[in-house]
């Protein structure tokens, strides 16, 4: 029997521009960072740490991190690892936002959040005699004013600990011990902390790892973040790899295959009712140049253009209707409004833009000489003129220079949308 038509809500999301990917069916690739991340799970006393750039797909492997932490093993088993260990954590994640300035700040969020440690500081009743011990002010600081932890029993003597701190890294400390000896989960808690890259000043963090990993050896954090390197990420000694030891999962661009496989994911939901073509898959993985959020985006976009004209077939064509369609609708707002600003009203600046994009080489870095001649190519003469532009803050900064007559796009995912995206053409110096 022939398939029926999908509906609406279930076209719009067979791709997840949006979102991370939280469940296993739809998680694609990465056979060889899951691998990394089971087996840092095992490490005992090792922390994990995921970086790479924007839209790579760091979320989606935190997710699923989580999920094998609390001893789901269904993509492990999928991506036949051969690993039968099933892990016990108490998986708490938390993507850090603009609220999270510090780490102190996280560790408040991690602490008096609902949806992290607050419950479990409520239910184990040797953390709440703690936390009910803490001066006022402290208290409130971390839980807010007049929080019901602090009010019950706050005249009650905690005689476990001789002095009882009055800062937030010890408060923390404690806390944590307490509850992962509680023994709620055999394997202890593990923190997943997401956008890290957003804590504004992380100093204090690997001291805190330090820390732990003394006193609470069965307290684990895996953090991800926009960065090249663990360095990059912490912002702090050199030393700070010591604490990732074998478990610093780096983001590559995914390949081909991997691509085609989010692709094939999202036919496979539709129940087959739409296709992409050869041309269209190619087009797709092409414009995306290794970053699956693209591949998401544009395919989001393909499948709704395809639902309203009642077509079953995306072609080639149809790929580069949409990625029109996104540039001029704002599909990405964020990545528009930046294309927006780097170009201005300017159509050389433009063609000098899209041409240090397509001049990247397999570093990311750009030669001007290449970058230079390709612009001359499309009638721009004075191309280092815009470059000294494009570097700064009027425009965006997107572009840096990291030694003579070399640059790179600050950002990846930019980079990329750059070259896909159909030239303005439009507007005068």
């Amino acid at each position: 029997m022939e398939n029926t038509k999908p509906g609406l809500s279930e076209t719009e999301n067979a791709f997840q521009p949006a979102r991370e990917i939280s469940d296993f069916e739809s998680f694609a690739g990465r056979k060889h960072p899951v691998d990394m991340a089971y087996l840092g799970l095992l490490t005992e006393g090792s922390s994990l740490a995921v970086v790479g750039n924007r839209g790579i797909g760091k979320s989606s492997l935190a997710r699923q991190i989580q999920a094998i932490g609390e001893g789901n093993n269904d993509l492990v088993d999928r991506l036949e690892l051969g690993y039968g260990h099933k892990f016990d954590f108490l998986v708490v994640y938390l993507a850090c936002g603009n609220n999270v300035s510090a780490v102190e700040d996280l560790l408040i969020r991690l602490m008096s959040s609902h949806a992290c440690l607050a419950p479990w500081i409520y239910e184990v009743e040797k953390s709440h005699r703690y936390v009910s011990s803490l001066a006022p002010q402290v208290s409130a600081k971390i839980f807010g004013l007049g929080a019901e932890v602090a009010s019950k029993t706050s005249t009650e003597a905690y005689s476990e600990v001789a002095s009882v701190p009055q800062d937030v890294f010890s408060v923390f400390d404690n806390v944590v011990k307490i509850i992962a000896d509680e023994k709620i989960a055999s394997d202890g808690i593990l923190f997943v902390v997401d956008e890290f890259d957003q804590i504004d000043n992380p100093s204090g963090f690997a001291s805190m790892l330090k820390a732990l990993a003394t006193n609470a050896p069965n307290v684990r954090f895996c953090i991800v973040g926009v960065a090249k390197d663990i360095q990059d990420l912490m912002r702090e000694h050199e030393s700070s790899d010591r604490l990732f030891a074998g478990s610093i999962i780096s983001l590559e661009p995914m390949s081909a295959d991997e691509l085609l496989e989010i692709v094939n994911i999202a036919e496979a939901k539709l129940g087959g009712w739409y296709t992409f073509s050869q041309d269209a898959r190619d087009k797709m993985i092409g414009l995306a140049a290794g970053h699956p959020y693209l591949v998401h985006l544009v395919g989001k976009f393909a499948l709704r253009k395809a639902y309203r004209e009642n077509a079953r077939v995306i072609e080639g064509g149809d790929i580069d209707d949409v990625v029109r369609t996104i540039a001029e609708s704002n599909g990405d707002p964020v990545l528009e409004g930046r294309y927006r600003k780097a170009v201005a009203s300017s159509r050389q600046r433009e063609i000098v833009l899209k041409s240090l994009a397509r001049s990247q080489d397999d570093k990311g870095e750009v030669w001007t000489t290449n970058a230079y001649k390709v612009a001359l190519d499309e009638g721009v003469d004075n191309a280092s003129q815009y470059v000294g532009q494009l570097v700064t803050k009027e425009f965006g900064q997107e572009i840096e220079k990291i030694r003579e007559r070399y640059y790179r796009f600050k950002d990846s995912l930019f980079a990329t949308y750059v070259a896909a995206r159909p030239s303005m053409r439009s507007g005068d110096d």
